[in-house]
């Protein structure tokens, strides 16, 4: 059997169980009654709800009232709202039959307001615009002068084009733009001792010349090092045939620089 957490009176509570009973008192609002005596453990407690049950109501309805309102205003800047208040118990308190300039002024200010910050977004826009156009046209610029110079030495456009784009940015001076080679901390490359610029072409050849880039390029008897192949590095080149081509190309070379060779084969 359960026991009650409040009784009138302990006659109405088995004798084994009165002990577990003590009397109210009045701020509890219980005086004369007896209440159960429980010690709080685990976070559970006896204790009177009413007061906790009304609150929580009452936060509830705060609550959704303020959601309400929320909604209503979701679309409005707090700031703006603020200053458009301001304006107008400040128009409210001007007298128009003695402040008809004032009010007029207000409201140009006020058209002039929203006009500047219309004008304001509309730049921002068209700068984002033109940033982009320019961006587009200095990669078009870049890979046009690459892709001619790469062409020219017979080096891949593939392979190399991402490296030459790497090393070089655009320049406008005097209303023109051109590519101009920069070294990996972004300063303009010097090509001699006269401090003229490095260009795309000397760039290009100095790729050719490394043993990095060297081998992106088509065979005209020269190595990555400079060294001709096979030619123990008299400068000699081969009249047939391509070093990096297929097998058959690669026989027809050593046969055109050793043709005493390829008798005797």
């Amino acid at each position: 059997m359960a026991l009650k957490a409040i009784v009138e009176k302990l006659d109405d509570v088995n004798e084994a169980h009165r002990d577990v009973y003590r009397e109210g008192t009045a701020d509890e609002g219980l005086e004369g009654k007896f209440v159960l005596a429980v010690e709080g453990a685990g976070g559970y407690a006896l204790e009177n709800v009413e007061g906790l049950k009304s609150a929580l109501g009452k936060e509830r309805s705060t609550r959704e009232r303020l959601e309400r309102d929320v909604v209503k205003f979701k679309d409005l800047d707090p700031d703006k709202a603020r200053q458009a208040l301001a304006e107008l118990e400040e128009l409210k308190a001007l007298d128009p039959s003695k402040e008809a300039d004032k009010i007029a002024n207000s409201k140009v200010e006020a058209a002039k307001a929203q006009l500047l910050e219309k004008h304001k977004g509309e730049l921002t826009a068209k700068e984002e615009r033109i940033g982009h156009l320019s961006r587009t046209v200095e990669s078009l610029l870049v890979d046009q002068v690459a892709t001619t110079a790469l062409a020219e030495a017979k080096g891949s456009v593939k392979l190399l084009l991402p490296h030459v784009r790497a090393h070089t940015r655009v320049k406008e001076m005097d209303g023109k733009f051109t590519v101009e080679v920069v070294d990996q901390e972004g300063n303009a490359r010097i090509a001699d001792a006269k401090g003229t610029p490095m260009a795309i072409k000397d760039l290009i050849a100095e790729m050719k010349a490394s043993e990095e880039f060297g081998r992106a390029f088509d065979a005209s008897g020269q190595s990555g090092s400079g060294m001709t192949p096979g030619g123990g590095g008299k400068g000699t080149s081969a009249k047939k045939g391509s070093f990096t081509g297929s097998k058959e190309d690669r026989v027809a070379a050593i046969s055109s620089m050793f043709p005493d060779l390829a008798k005797a084969g």
